[in-house]
């Protein structure tokens, strides 16, 4: 019997099956830890997304338990287009999380809630953890 190829998840901490979709989350995950300091502790996979029997991909919490950002992941061969905005937004509306995160593995985008116009602001990278929580509503 052939069992799929897994996956060492560093947030759930235990083994998941490789797909491309799983390597993408993995891969920035690490990304968010290594290099931006986001704590794995402070970080969950398959979050629920209230009533709506949904999950997000990743939330990174600030230290308050409060959604920091929220992630949504594709494989390589699937774009990062409108109906992947509009599902992460209406992810969104449930979470309220400050900062949204869109990737493929190829094309990461990166945006910032402005709470005063209720509108998604691009931002060129992500900052580290500790900015992110500087600029994080109260």
């Amino acid at each position: 019997m052939n069992s799929p190829p897994l996956i060492y998840c560093v947030v759930r901490k235990k083994w998941v099956d490789r797909t491309p979709e799983e390597e993408v989350r993995q891969n920035t995950i690490k990304y968010l830890n290594t290099v931006c300091g986001a704590p794995f502790h402070l970080m969950v996979c398959e979050y629920p997304v209230g009533h709506l029997n949904y999950r997000a991909d990743l939330v990174v919490h600030d230290r308050e338990g409060k959604p920091l950002l929220l992630a949504e992941f594709k494989a390589p061969t699937v774009p990062i287009d409108n109906n992947v905005v509009e599902q992460i937004r209406r992810y969104n509306a449930v979470v309220m999380a400050t900062y949204l995160l869109a990737g493929n593995g190829t094309v990461t985008l990166f945006w910032k809630l402005n709470q005063n116009s209720g509108r998604y602001e691009p931002l060129d990278n992500i900052p580290s953890y500790e900015e992110l929580l500087k600029q994080h509503r109260p």
